[in-house]
C-alpha cells in the first residue's frame, strides 16, 4: 500500500502543478512593464500645480474695481454718412479715416478717402452745403 500512496502522491502533486501552471498562463500573463514612478522633476500634466477651476456655484471675488458705470455721456455715433449714399472720392481726394482730415467734407470710410468732389449735403460736414463739387458753409439763417 505504499507504494499506492506514493504514486496517488506524485499524481496529485502532478496534477496540482499542471493546474498552477494553466491558471498563471490564463490569468497572470501581463505583457506590460509596471508604472514607473514619477520622477521629483516631472511637471503636472495641465501645466501647473494647482487643479484647474472648477464652477463652485458662487459669484467671481470682489477684485477692488468698480463696476462700469455710466459717464453721463452719450455713446459715441458714428461721424460718416453710410458709404453707399456718399460720393465716390475722385482722384484728388484726400486719403483719411474720419471727418477731421477732410476739412468741411466727410470721410468716404469705404474708400478711406475724403468724398471730394461732393455730389449732396450727404458729402459735407454738418453746416455746409456742397457747390459746385465743393463743400462750403451754409448761409446765415439757411436750414
Amino acid at each position: 500500500m505504499r507504494r499506492s500512496t506514493m504514486l496517488l502522491t506524485s499524481a496529485g502533486a502532478l496534477v496540482a502543478t499542471t493546474a498552477l501552471a494553466a491558471f498563471v498562463t490564463a490569468c497572470g500573463g501581463n505583457d506590460q512593464p509596471p508604472p514607473a514612478a514619477p520622477s521629483a522633476t516631472a511637471y503636472p500634466p495641465n501645466g501647473g500645480y494647482y487643479p484647474p477651476p472648477q464652477n463652485t456655484g458662487y459669484p467671481p471675488p470682489n477684485t477692488g474695481y468698480p463696476p462700469p458705470q455710466n459717464t453721463g455721456y452719450p455713446p459715441p455715433q458714428p461721424t460718416a454718412a453710410p458709404a453707399a449714399t456718399m460720393a465716390t472720392p475722385g482722384p484728388l481726394a484726400l486719403p483719411c479715416q474720419n471727418d477731421g482730415a477732410c476739412g468741411l467734407h466727410r470721410c468716404n470710410t469705404q474708400y478711406q478717402k475724403c468724398a471730394f468732389p461732393c455730389a449732396s449735403e450727404v458729402d459735407c460736414a454738418p453746416g455746409n452745403q456742397c457747390l459746385m463739387g465743393v463743400c462750403a458753409p451754409k448761409a446765415p439763417g439757411a436750414p
